[in-house]
């Protein structure tokens, strides 16, 4: 590279640092298998106020609960504790779940 280019270079290098510095992401992950029950709460210290928790269904059974009416969702976040995962009707007991909780800042 010439020195004009070197240069410019250096900078961006500089701008993705600062930003990567500014805006940390973190990302974690677990399972957990729903309780037989309209909620189940989750335990986990990696979880923030404004986290974003997404769930993936790991076998057939919770393959049918987010087919239907029932589709779980987050419904409560307690920062460096847990969170909760509520649907319309009651689980079964043995829907299995992987999460990702992502954390910016």
């Amino acid at each position: 590279m010439t020195g004009a280019a070197q240069g410019i270079n250096s900078n961006l290098a500089q701008i993705a640092r600062d930003l990567a510095n500014k805006f940390a992401l973190s990302a974690f992950k677990g399972t957990f298998t729903c309780g037989a029950a309209t909620s189940t709460v989750v335990t986990d210290a990696n979880v923030k106020a404004d986290s974003v928790i997404l769930l993936m269904a790991t076998n057939a059974a919770a393959g049918a609960l987010e087919a239907g009416a029932n589709k779980p969702y987050v419904s409560a976040r307690s920062a460096g504790v847990s969170f909760t995962i509520t649907g319309a009707g009651a689980a079964a007991g043995t829907e299995t779940y992987a999460y990702t909780i992502v954390n910016v800042g």
